[in-house]
């Protein structure tokens, strides 16, 4: 069948060139789920068959005029059986598209349109039939030593094919210019959007523009650095209300992304803070290898900003499966949650406003707007997303959900905002660093922002560092500084201090003595910390490392509270053999809290103790066999004791060729609440063809504990063809 496919797909054309692909994919699924009483709470059946076309054109009209069109159809039927229950549902995707464009080393210009239209039926509850047509201009201008321009000019109606529950029409229109010169570099980009809710009768025009100037230089035989940032944004709205219908306003006035990974429910520590267009470096993956893991991403606002819906933008690798596809089916495999930081202690805590998330694109992004269920006024948000691993179907093995953009909004009905307003939002940064000798440096960091309605907010770096290698064996090093901070009127200001040891003894042994401290002066009272710390590695030999480091750390908070930590954390890696390696870990720590003010600390002694260990193995006899296996206990003050065990591998016996066969497994075991869980995942590829690929695959996974067991298996066929 892949070879008659083939050459009927073999056409000629006048065209440069055509491409085609087809795909065929057939998925079974049984899962079984039992309480700790040996009841069955689920059992359930499930077929899921989608088959996709995909064809496009590419042809150059002209030497600088290129002609691409093409079209994908994909439909996904699924059928799923629980104890009684049925249901069936089928959805049916269809996106051409066309665009013309026109290209040099000077100019570039483009006329496109694209559309995507979605049908669902069965007997779920289902979205109505969707339609989103947009037909875009642009325009590009990049002379050499001169101003770069470039112009976008769109239109797009996103509507229900029977116009009942969603009619909106929006025409944006964009211009940008950006010019450097030696040190200086100069932007501004204007953006028009016009929105119509054809429905209501209701009709939403921003003007938004936004000028920038950055400096960048070195003085003084390089021994000064400065940066320099100022960014100035007008926005004017104006909004004439029919009858009903919602504008959303962005919250413009951020200027912190925060990013973490596997986030700590508890404070969410360790938050990594980025610039401008960082984050889409950072990558954060919705599907992390580790199913278990969570991420969060958030903003930081200059002053405390009211917000009612988000929208997190993600670009989609990994698969032939449509975008929108996608995003469609993973929508109920998030758990999406609301973090807030509390001005008072510093830590994060999860909101109480429930989230709806909608999956959205159009023809060049995709995002999931989350409707929060009231509105919420903090100066640091996060959007906190789970994918639990019940979930996990080898259907999205491979498959990337990266997050690209953050945006925040305070979403309002019409009638509240009707009339023209505007608001100005400008933020300035500044960092000098100058070498003041080999060893000393001086830094100063300044961020200021101001929007209109709001205060003044900046914060203020201030600090010197010292850092001098004495001789070969040692080093030292010392820092002190000062932060003042104003938010929200509100003043306050810390002293931080560090000294440092560093020792070299031997080739392969090193040593470090660390000692900080931070005295923070805020309305709400002092609160003070200091911590020292020694750490030692050492590698005598090639293959073999250890590491032993251990700290105490004291710290008083506003309230009078005290807090004691000591740590000591040792470990060792031995590798006898380039295929063989031994790892070994222990770490315990000793706290204790006390004091506060009565009725707003703790007044009794609290101490806690707590200890882990780990030891595990790898072995790799040849490339394309590997094992593991690991041993983990963790103990703590009025806690039951946790075994943790891991082994597995994976055996590829054919990893070339027309014909790769592999098979991995996996089985770990904790003691709490006696909790195993293993996966069997064979898996066979074969080339049947050289444009057709045959693939199928079948996992086997089962969780057991005294509390619920679940057997789950899916088989997989994926026949890919193209030409």
């Amino acid at each position: 069948m892949a070879m008659a496919l083939g050459a009927a797909f073999s056409m000629k054309s006048w065209a440069d060139v055509i491409n085609g692909s087809a795909e065929f994919d057939a998925y079974l699924s049984r899962s079984k789920s039992k309480d700790g009483a040996g009841m069955v709470t689920s059992d359930s059946r499930g077929t899921d068959f989608m088959h996709k076309y995909n064809l496009s054109l590419d042809s150059s009209l002209f030497p600088l005029l290129k002609l691409s069109a093409g079209s994908t159809f994909l439909q996904d039927i699924n059928t799923m059986h629980d104890m009684g229950t049925s249901s069936r549902s089928k959805s049916t995707t269809l996106s051409p598209y066309l665009d013309l464009m026109l290209n040099n080393s000077l100019y570039q210009a483009a006329l496109g349109y694209s559309r995507n239209q979605n049908w669902q039926s069965g007997t779920q509850e289902l979205v109505p039939s969707t339609v989103n047509d947009e037909y875009h201009a642009s325009f590009g201008w990049r002379p050499v030593g001169l101003p770069d321009l470039s112009v976008r000019l769109s239109h797009a109606n996103t509507f229900d094919v029977d116009r009942v529950t969603q009619d909106m029409t929006t025409n944006m229109a964009t211009l940008g210019s950006q010019y450097t010169y030696k040190a200086l570099k100069l932007g501004y980009q204007f953006t028009g959007t016009e929105t119509m809710d054809n429905l209501h009768g209701t009709d939403n025009t921003s003007l938004l523009n936004n000028g920038s100037v950055g400096y960048s230089d070195q003085f003084f035989n390089r021994r000064v650095s400065v940066y320099a940032h100022y960014n100035l944004n007008h926005l004017t709205s104006t909004t004439k209300a029919g009858n009903g219908g919602f504008v959303d306003t962005e919250a413009i006035n951020y200027d912190t992304w925060l990013y973490s990974h596997n986030f700590d429910q508890s404070q969410s520590t360790g938050d990594t803070e980025l610039k401008s267009d960082d984050l889409k470096s950072v990558g954060i993956n919705l599907l992390p290898p580790d199913p278990l893991a969570v991420w969060g991403v958030g903003l930081g606002f200059s002053n405390p900003t009211e917000i009612n819906k988000l929208k997190v933008f993600v670009s989609v690798s990994g698969s032939n499966l449509t975008s929108s596809y996608l995003l469609q089916q993973m929508k109920s495999y998030f758990t999406w949650q609301i973090w807030l930081k509390d001005k008072d202690t510093d830590n994060w805590r999860m909101s109480n406003v429930t989230v709806t998330a909608t999956p959205e694109f159009n023809q060049s992004q995709q995002w999931f707007t989350l409707d929060l269920n009231a509105p919420v006024k903090t100066k640091y948000i996060k959007v906190v997303v789970n994918w639990p691993i019940m979930n996990v179907d080898p259907k999205w093995n491979g498959v990337q959900i990266k997050v690209t953009d953050l945006q925040a909004f305070l979403s309002q009905p019409a009638a509240q905002v009707q009339g023209t307003s505007s608001r100005f939002s400008q933020t300035f940064n500044t960092d000098v660093r100058t070498k003041i000798t080999d060893s000393l440096y001086h830094n100063l960091n300044l961020s200021l922002s101001n929007t209109t309605g709001g205060e003044l907010a900046y914060v203020l770096d201030n600090n010197l560092t010292y850092d001098h290698r004495l001789n070969s064996m040692f080093t030292v090093g010392a820092s002190a500084g000062r932060e003042d901070l104003l938010s929200g009127g509100l003043h306050s200001s810390a002293y931080l201090y560090s000294a440092s040891l560093k020792a070299t003894p031997l080739p392969g042994l090193n040593n470090a003595l660390v000692y900080s401290g931070r005295i923070d002066q805020a309305v709400n009272g002092t609160s003070e910390s200091n911590s020292i710390f020694l750490t030692n590695t050492a590698q005598p030999y090639k293959g073999v490392a250890f590491n032993l480091s251990g700290g105490y750390s004291l710290s008083t908070d506003a309230r009078g509270q005290k807090s004691e930590n000591l740590s000591f954390v040792s470990g060792a890696s031995i590798a006898p053999r380039q295929d063989l390696n031994f790892t070994m870990s222990y770490n315990r720590s000793l706290t204790s809290a006390s004091g506060g003010t009565p009725g707003l600390g703790a007044s009794a002694a609290i101490t806690g103790a707590s200890q882990s260990g780990q030891m595990g193995a790898t072995y790799r006899p040849f490339p394309n066999l590997y094992l593991f296996a690991s041993l983990g206990i963790q103990q703590a003050e009025s806690k039951k004791t946790q075994y943790i065990q891991n082994y597995g591998g994976t055996w590829s016996p054919f990893p070339d060729g027309a014909l790769q066969f592999n098979i991995a497994y996996n089985e770990s075991a904790n003691s709490t609440n006696n909790e195993k869980n293993s996966s069997l995942t064979p898996s066979i590829s074969w080339k049947v063809a050289p444009k057709a690929m045959l693939s199928l695959s079948y996992s086997l996974l089962r969780t057991d504990s005294l509390v619920a067991s679940t057997e789950a298996s899916y088989l997989s066929t994926v026949l890919r063809l193209s030409f």
